[in-house]
């Protein structure tokens, strides 16, 4: 009987050592205390980079979800300057604050948020989801203001609403409802569908030139991007005489003028020059611009890097990848009137029919996607990077 006895006791203090060493559960969620503990909350969530911390950014994220109503649109502007990982921390605890809160989700204040062209174009366009799904004619009302708008999000769909006003139209309204979707209308694939409706109702327009491309550049010889190591660089990791504002370069019998007819803007160096594999060519243009800041957005299957007025803008060594209108996009400072862009395209040593390609389209736009560029001449190899701006390699 001892025996079992000290079994017994063996056994309950074992257990009892591995219920103590067991986790416990995680303590629920508290809301905030004030909407200050609210915002920074928020703020904290917003800011989040990298992927560490998750369990800590998930208890902030269910701390959100019990936000008050009224604390709901302080919350909300954290989302303008939020880190792409960060947005969707602080969403998912918006998102739930919405759901749970229902009718008592201030409607009024949302509308006002919306209305409010100087709020970060994503804490615009939430607050729009959100009053859909709480006040569906209100928020479709408010489009109609919103062909000009600064959010890119709420311009389409009031582009939106109004080809599907327009296909309900007759034939003169119609093409005056189409004509006004073209001058608002910012996202590719909206431009492409308006271009196919004039095109088949017997009004052909170019699409390159809506969309903005640069078409009109002038082209080098094809230099060469065999492959280098670190003592000798090669190719794309070499800067030629283009990059170094050779002086010999206005003269050189070599460089062509291109321009593209093609409907997306594409400058096709295989056509340009001769299909090679294993070379690079430069393209420069020169472009009229109102001055300030703009986006140079550039699209090729190829190794592509772009200088602006003989300074480095961007760089990008990957070879045969999906290639997209806009594909690469970075900012520059543009001078109010003439400015050069300079194009760097490389070509790698594959040979397969879908590694033949060897080209890029170039377009320069406001950051919703105006295009603000114009061309009046063909481009000249001695504006490319000038000596003055500096220019080396990107």
């Amino acid at each position: 009987m001892g025996r079992a006895l000290s079994f017994s006791i063996v056994l309950s203090i074992a257990l009892g050592a591995i219920f103590t060493a067991t986790p416990q559960a995680a303590d629920p969620a508290t809301p905030p205390r004030t909407i200050a503990e609210a915002k920074a909350v928020a703020t904290r969530l917003a800011n989040a980079t990298g992927p560490g911390g998750h369990a800590e950014l998930a208890l902030q994220a269910d701390r959100i979800a019990l936000i008050p109503a009224d604390w709901l649109v302080a919350c909300l502007q954290s989302l303008g300057d939020a880190t792409p990982g960060g947005a969707n921390w602080l969403r998912s605890g918006l998102d739930r604050a919405v759901a749970r809160l229902g009718d008592a989700v201030p409607v009024a204040n949302l509308a006002a948020v919306v209305a409010d062209v100087t709020q970060a174009p994503r804490v615009r366009s939430l607050a729009h989801l959100w009053l859909s799904d709480r006040d569906a004619p209100r928020a479709d009302a408010m489009l109609d203001t919103m062909l000009d708008d600064p959010a890119i999000e709420l311009r389409r769909q009031a582009v939106e609403k109004l080809l599907a006003a327009a296909d309900k139209a007759a034939d003169a309204p119609q093409k005056a409802a189409y004509r006004r979707a073209l001058a608002a209308a910012r996202d590719v694939d909206q431009i492409e569908r308006i271009v196919t409706w004039f095109s088949e109702h017997g009004e052909p327009i170019d699409l390159a030139d809506v969309l903005g491309f640069v078409r009109t550049w002038r082209v080098s010889e094809a230099f060469d991007n065999t492959k280098g190591d670190a003592a000798t660089p090669v190719g794309f990791a070499k800067a030629y005489p283009p990059e170094m504002g050779d002086p010999a370069l206005p003269n050189a019998s070599s460089w062509k003028v291109v321009t593209s007819t093609d409907k997306q803007g594409v400058i096709d160096l295989n056509a340009a020059i001769e299909t090679k594999k294993e070379v690079l060519a430069y393209a420069v243009a020169t472009v009229e611009m109102p001055g300030g800041p703009a986006e140079v957005r550039i699209g090729s299957p190829c190794a592509v890097a772009v200088w602006v007025n003989g300074r480095p803008l961007m760089a990008h060594e990957i070879y045969h990848a999906s290639e997209a209108i806009d594909q690469y996009v970075a900012t520059a400072d543009f001078r109010a009137g003439t400015n050069t862009v300079m194009v760097k395209c490389c070509q790698n040593e594959q040979t397969e029919p879908w590694a033949v390609d060897w080209r890029f389209r170039l377009r320069i736009c406001d950051p919703i996607g105006k295009p603000l560029a114009t061309q009046t001449e063909a481009a000249t190899p001695k504006t490319t990077t000038g000596k003055a701006d500096d220019a080396r390699t990107p």
